[in-house]
């Protein structure tokens, strides 16, 4: 029997084999309750959200994300399966009756038909999942059980990403998927020093560790699933939060939350960092960021990293969270890495997330100018905080970010400082009130930001009178993850031409989030939208820079605008505002001078080249199960990494680093200017250009709609 036939034989066996475990398993089925609280759901989203969508004009692509979720992989559902359900969704007619047994035909309305099959085709779906993940398992872990005869060095090659790939057609070629995925994941162990008999025992744990979680499926998570998929097609930022995700929501909202302060998703294999809560163990730690990949969790005490890969992410969250002071040791592939070869083990202790954590801080630069000293002061504002329950019981000291900022500046004044730099890189927003209150600080009176409601109403926030306590050269400095209230902020000092801002375009998050309590469980939607005083929205785009910065953040691929159904920018009228006009016409003489710089400082041209040469990396989507060839192509690209390092470090005067691995596993190096330590510098030096060529003091004009 050649191996052709052989793998059919064995394809057939498994899937009798497996047909018998699921049809001895638990099946499931939606109730009469999740009818209900989808109708709930859906009124509320049709009648109350931003953008007015109908669920009978959405129903398939939201069945459609349904699968994707279930299946991110692309290598669970066949290609006819996909298309039947999602032809079957498409083409049902509305007809005065229920697909659902258990359900009254008085209980269903004709709108609401279509969810009924909806919801009635989701656990079908699910069904042939649980059928598939089971002959996965079972397929894969007969294989490792020899694995000596898995073939290495195979000429085949697979996509790093199967998330845009086409579905399998036949069942052959889902198996070949499996024996890929079998082997790439051999290859990236072994290429991380493990042995065989040391991959066959961690990926036989892996396996049945997988499996024992995914047999814990309840219903209700099925349910979750396709009803997150429904609210996720009216924007990402509206969810279906069940009574235990509501619990989770309230503690984060209080900061009470003992963990490491890390915002985590999932993609159905791995849990990804999304970002990190200012101010918390995480971003404090240094050691964790945005995009690395948690593969691994493990205890203070236990020296045993327990394996996560494919667990459900609340259970990933379980472990990561624990008792503050204590350590967690987390094993993660980090987003830097060439590959997913490469992990490892960082340990950051916990810690509650405090007011006092995201404090504003200042700090004073020197900027030397033909012997002329300028004095730039800084203020680093990681987040718009505010102590609610004590401004709620009136108290006079309660904590802010406004007031904060007030005393730094005021103390940076006794310092005769001659500018100010606000750092809001990696502010994510937070308090709208604080927004305003800190553009006072800059403006006076006047409106911040306007907001568009769900019915079409816009009115404008801000104090018509307000106090100017700082009327100096200003800059603002923003990135990538700057976003929401730091957009406002940005935004309005912008429009107002009071100061300048600089560094690359902001996250683009422009909308308002709702939450109402359910029968069970709570919703979040998005009932309102920001727009500049100017009229622009923040959405999608957000703040373009005046001058714009390198960044180590691959800008492309972070925002609002990589977001699914994420709400589109737009314009409405512009409203009265004032025109301080400091900046004149100085960008081009500004930009001018600050790309003669760049094109002089070693850490900018490095950082340059890094960063072309980590989108060739990236341009490559294949991955060769040839492990000779993996063997060669990952020594030759830590080389070529090292060398980019070690020439900035020769040209800085440093001792460079002797192999890859010392290279990667350096805690944070004291002898080199950090990349973030640079951008700040060069934006200092930026505002130290304004104040010598261009900064005016006086207000010209007032705009208004006319």
């Amino acid at each position: 029997m050649n191996k052709f036939k052989k793998q059919l034989t064995l394809l057939f066996i498994l899937s009798t084999f497996s047909l018998k475990i699921c049809l001895e398993e638990k099946s499931f089925n939606y109730s009469e309750e999740n009818f209900e609280l989808s109708k709930e759901i859906i009124n509320i989203l049709e009648r109350e959200h931003f953008i007015k969508k109908s669920f009978s004009s959405i129903k398939v692509d939201a069945f459609e994300l349904f699968l994707e979720r279930l299946d991110p992989s692309k290598s669970i559902f066949l290609d006819r399966e996909v298309r039947n359900f999602l032809e079957s969704i498409e083409n049902y007619p509305l007809e005065k009756k229920s697909l659902y047994t258990n359900l009254e035909l008085k209980k269903i309305p004709r709108s609401f038909d279509d969810l009924d099959k909806s919801l009635k085709l989701a656990f079908e779906a699910f069904g042939i999942f649980q059928d598939r993940y089971q002959q996965r398992h079972d397929f894969q872990t007969q294989l490792l059980g020899d694995i000596k005869t898995l073939n290495l060095r195979q000429t085949k090659k697979i996509l790093k990403d199967r998330s845009e790939a086409p579905q399998p057609r036949n069942l052959q070629q889902l198996q070949d998927l499996w024996e890929s995925s079998l082997v790439n994941d051999v290859i990236n162990l072994n290429l991380n020093g493990n042995d065989l008999e040391e991959i066959k025992n961690k990926l036989s744990k892996r396996f049945a560790t997988s499996l024992n979680y995914f047999k814990k499926t309840k219903q209700e998570d099925i349910f979750d699933i396709y009803i997150n998929s429904v609210t996720s097609i009216y924007g990402p930022h509206s969810s279906y939060m069940s009574p235990k995700r509501t619990e989770d929501f309230d503690i984060d909202m209080k900061l009470s939350l003992e963990g490491i302060g890390a915002l985590l998703s999932s993609d159905g294999l791995y849990t990804t960092v999304q970002s990190l809560v200012a101010g918390g163990p995480a971003e404090n730690s240094n050691k964790l960021n945005a995009k690395d990949k948690i593969v691994g969790v493990g205890q203070e005490d236990d020296e045993e990293i327990t394996d996560v890969i494919g667990w459900r992410i609340d259970d990933v969250v379980e472990l990561i969270r624990g008792p503050k002071d204590t350590v967690v040791k987390l094993e993660i592939i980090p987003s830097s890495s060439l590959d997913e070869s490469h992990t490892k083990v960082i340990e950051i202790t916990r810690n509650l997330v405090k007011l006092e954590d995201l404090a504003a801080k200042k700090n004073i630069l020197s900027i030397t100018r033909e012997g002329k000293e300028y004095k730039i002061g800084v203020i680093e504002l990681p987040a718009f905080y505010m102590d609610f329950d004590a401004y709620k019981r009136r108290e006079y000291d309660y904590k802010s970010s406004s007031k904060d900022v007030r005393k730094l500046i005021n103390s940076l004044k006794r310092e005769n400082i001659d500018g100010l730099i606000l750092d809001l890189r990696n502010n994510g927003g937070g308090s709208l009130f604080e927004a305003n209150s800190l553009a006072h600080i800059f403006l006076g009176g006047g409106t911040t930001v306007q907001v568009k409601t769900a019915k079409g109403s816009v009115h404008e926030l801000g104090d018509r009178r307000g106090f100017q306590i700082y009327d100096d050269p200003l800059l603002i400095l923003v990135n990538k993850f700057s976003a929401s209230a730091s957009e406002i902020l940005a935004g309005a000092v912008q429009d107002y031409r009071r100061g300048l801002v600089v560094g690359t375009d902001t996250f683009g998050k422009g909308t308002v989030q709702k939450v109402e309590t359910l029968s069970s469980g709570q919703i979040k939607f998005t009932e309102s939208k920001f727009y500049r005083v100017s009229g622009g929205s923040t959405q999608n785009k957000g703040i373009s820079p005046d001058i714009n910065l390198p960044s180590p953040i691959d800008v492309e691929e972070i925002g609002e605008h990589k977001y699914l159904g994420a709400l589109v920018h737009d314009n409405i009228r512009k409203t009265k505002f004032k025109d301080f006009d400091r900046i004149g016409s100085s960008k081009e003489l500004l930009t001018l001078k600050h790309k003669e710089r760049m094109s002089q400082s070693s850490i900018f041209k490095n950082l340059k080249e890094k960063k072309s040469w980590r989108a060739i990396q990236d341009n490559n989507i294949w991955v060769s199960l040839n492990i000779d060839k993996r063997k060669v192509n990952k020594e030759r690209a830590e080389q070529e990494l090292l060398s980019l390092e070690n020439e900035l470090r020769r040209e800085m005067g440093l001792e460079t680093f002797q192999n890859y691995k010392e290279f990667v596993e350096r805690e944070k190096d004291p002898e080199v200017i950090d990349i973030d330590e640079a951008i700040l510098k060069e934006s200092a030096n930026i505002l130290a250009d304004f104040i010598e060529y261009s900064f005016q003091p006086v207000v010209v004009s007032i705009e208004s709609t006319g």
